[in-house]
Order: C-alpha cells, then structure tokens, then sequence
C-alpha cells in the first residue's frame, strides 16, 4: 500500500503537501564519505517506513520551525545520513558526506486523530510516510523522509521514509528517540562509528550460502524491487491473552514466546492458502542482543536466521513450528560476503525473499515522547518486500497487545484473511 508520488488537494486523505529541505546545521569536512558494508548493500531495494501519531494536546505548540529546528540538532549528530550515493569507478555505492539533506514534506489531513485511528486497518497509516525510492539518478536522491502531517483537530503525524542501507530499523527508532528529545529541548550527544568497527561477529561463520537473500537481475541506480504480482499490507492488533496464548500450552514460568506464536499461527495459515508449494523455509529477523548500542548506533545489524522444516506446515501443530523457530540459523556472514562482492554490482531481496518475520515486539516504541507524552499510535512497515511476504510484529500502545502488519501477494490477502478469522487471530 506504498505511496510513492506527490499528492496534491483532493487525492487522498493528506492534501496541501509541501517539500524542503533540512540538514545539519554545520558543515561536513570537505571529502567525507561513508563506506556501506556488504550487509548494507544486500539491503539496499528496502526501505523502512514509521508513523507516529500525537495528540492535540501534545501537538499545540509545536510548529514547523520547531521540528525543522530540532532536526538541526539530530543531524548534526548523524549528517552522513543527509548524503547522497554515488559509485565508485569500480561500481561500488558509497555515501558522499555532502550535506545535501533530507526531504521534509508538510501536509494536511480533514481528519482529527480520533476520526483517522478509528479505522480498523491501521495500514491506512502509510499514507503519514511519504516515500520516494533512490534512485535512478542517485547524485540528488535522498536517503530520508519526513513527514509532518497536521490534522483537522491539530493532533500530528510524524512519518519516517528511510533507506534500510543506511541502518536498521532499530537505527531508524534510535534516531527518532533521538528527534523527539531534541524536539523537547535536551541536548544529544550521538556516538560517530568509527571506519573499523562496523562489523559485527556472527556466531555462525560456517553459514555462507544465506537462503534468506534472493538474488535478482541487476537493477542499476533505481533501487526497487522487482516484483510480478502486486502486493497489499493489513495491519491489525493481537490480545495476548485471548488470541495467542490459547494457540499454545504455559510453561512452568507461565512464559510465552509471544512473537514465535504469531509467526508460527502466520505461517500455518499462509501455508494452507499457498498449499503446493508450502513455505517450508522463512526468514527471521530479530535485533541483535550483542549490539550495545549506541556505540555503532546507525548501521545494519540486525539477525537475519533462517528456518528450514521437512514437515508438511499446515499440518503441523503451532508447537512445532514454534520450536523450529527457535533453532533458526543466523545467515549474516553469508549475506555480508555476498552482499559485498562483485563491488556491490550484485542486487538481492531480503524481506520477501521468503516468508520473512520480523521481531519489533521488544522495542518501547511508545517511549518516543514529544513534550513528556507517547504516541497515540505507532505505525512500522517495509517497503521493497519480495513475493514471499512479510510479517513485523511489534507493541501495541497497551502492553498486553500486539500490532501485526503483513504485506502479502494481493491475490492472497483475502484468503490468509480468512484463515485469520478462522483461527481466532482476527474477529469473524
């Protein structure tokens, strides 16, 4: 349900769209460039898109030189993020530090914020995050958005576009926390990473042939996945309690692993709508626990595992997929080495390459205040996912929920809908 164009009054529910431009306020040292790291050039057809929803209250007395102001301030902090990519004379993309900014969109919604989160569907919220793919003409793409829509009530939408090359999307949510303190007036203080520490060690070296990447036909300096079939996105919220834990017996400690249970529900129902062939292998995608951020704060680091099963998945009990789940394969050493040869001339598919589930459930996404106060809503996608599908799972603004998103071949949305429906996960 990505939205990629301008939109001008009368087409859709944000109007009266506005661009500029911001970047740091100092100035960048005269040649700096940042090298990406094979795992950031597999991830470059990807983009990670966030919508956070405040309340009138919250939003009163914030204009837009308030928030261009403070974004001053963050992006003195990470200004290689205003950059642009070029090439080397070998091919290899690389990050020219030069202060060219990020795109900051204004717009408008008829809508207050009651009226927009009254809709069931919270996919609705892509249209708070204004996305434009790089590419083809890389020397003036810009690698963030920013979206500030203000509804009807004067409640705010803050949107995030941001090129999963660049970082992760704990990066992306560290970056935000970091907006949203400048934004109150607390100064912020982000670590620059140094040039020889942007690895990381995987604990599987062993594993350098990833069935978690897809490699496709070379896209060159337009960075879209090549997809055959439309995709669609349906965003709902999850009651541990009530919808997930009866899918699967308590432990002794009365512990559940509430993110293994979805998946494992998800992948069952799309494995009986997909029948022949079943998805028997997934991909998994979890924050690295062995990254202490903030020491090497934006850059991709993320799990990437993958799950392979030679059992019939809709047959399978949740129990078993659960445990399959868990013995999943950490691929990042294979995809950093792949993704960094031939000088990063070579194109691939992460998200969709497989069914791929992605574990956002232990972030505080609620703990991005903006004058003392959370988020009404927070909205997380990707765009760029591959005809496998995708599945994020992350909090809901009560602790006791869970918001899905799933992003599936279109032609198949209906069908796992009503597998959902069937199996409890969403209302009949």
């Amino acid at each position: 349900m990505g939205r990629s164009q301008e939109q001008g009054e009368g087409q859709g529910p944000i109007h009266s769209i506005r661009l500029s431009t911001v970047g740091a306020a100092r100035p960048t040292e005269t040649g700096t460039t940042h090298e990406p790291t094979g795992l950031d050039l597999a991830m470059k057809l990807h983009y990670l898109k966030a919508a956070y929803i405040y309340s009138p209250e919250t939003a009163r007395d914030l204009t837009v030189r308030h928030m261009k102001e403070s974004m001053f301030m963050l992006f003195d902090q990470i200004a290689w993020t205003t950059g642009r990519f070029s090439r080397r004379d070998s091919g290899r993309p690389y990050i020219k530090c030069n202060d060219c900014g990020t795109r900051f969109v204004e717009g408008q919604c008829n809508l207050t914020v009651e009226e927009w989160l009254s809709q069931p569907d919270r996919s609705v919220d892509e249209f708070l995050v204004y996305h434009q793919p790089i590419g083809p003409e890389l020397a003036i793409s810009p690698l963030i958005y920013v979206q500030l829509t203000r509804f009807k009530c004067g409640g705010l939408g803050l949107g995030l576009s941001w090129a999963n090359i660049i970082g992760d999307s704990f990066s992306l949510f560290y970056a935000f926390n970091f907006w949203t303190k400048a934004i109150t007036g607390e100064t912020i203080h982000a670590p620059i990473p140094s040039k020889g520490d942007r690895g990381f060690q995987s604990p599987n070296p062993t594993v350098k042939d990833p069935v978690s990447v897809k490699r496709i036909d070379p896209v060159g300096d337009l960075w879209v996945t090549p997809n055959n079939k439309k995709m669609a996105t349906y965003c709902f919220n999850l009651s541990v309690a009530d919808q997930i834990s009866p899918h699967f017996p308590a432990n002794g400690d009365n512990s559940i692993p509430v993110f293994e249970i979805i998946a494992g529900i998800i992948w069952k129902c799309v494995a009986k709508v997909r029948a022949e062939p079943e998805p028997v292998t997934v991909t998994i995608i979890k924050k690295d626990p062995n990254d202490l951020k903030p020491n090497n704060a934006i850059r991709n680091s993320q799990v990437i595992s993958s799950v392979q099963v030679d059992f019939p998945v809709a047959e399978a009990t949740v129990e078993e997929l659960v445990r399959s789940i868990g013995e999943a394969k950490d691929e990042r050493f294979g995809i950093e080495e792949i993704g960094g040869s031939c000088d990063g001339n070579l194109d691939f598919v992460v998200y969709g390459a497989k069914l791929t589930f992605v574990d956002l459930s232990g972030e505080d996404l609620y703990g991005a205040r903006v004058m003392g106060k959370s988020p009404h809503s927070v909205y997380f996608n990707v765009e760029g996912v591959g005809e496998e599908g995708l599945v994020v799972v992350y909090a809901a603004a009560k602790s006791e929920e869970r918001v899905v998103t799933v992003t599936l071949p279109e032609e198949e949305m209906e069908m796992v809908k009503l597998e959902f429906k069937k199996c409890g996960m969403i209302a009949p």
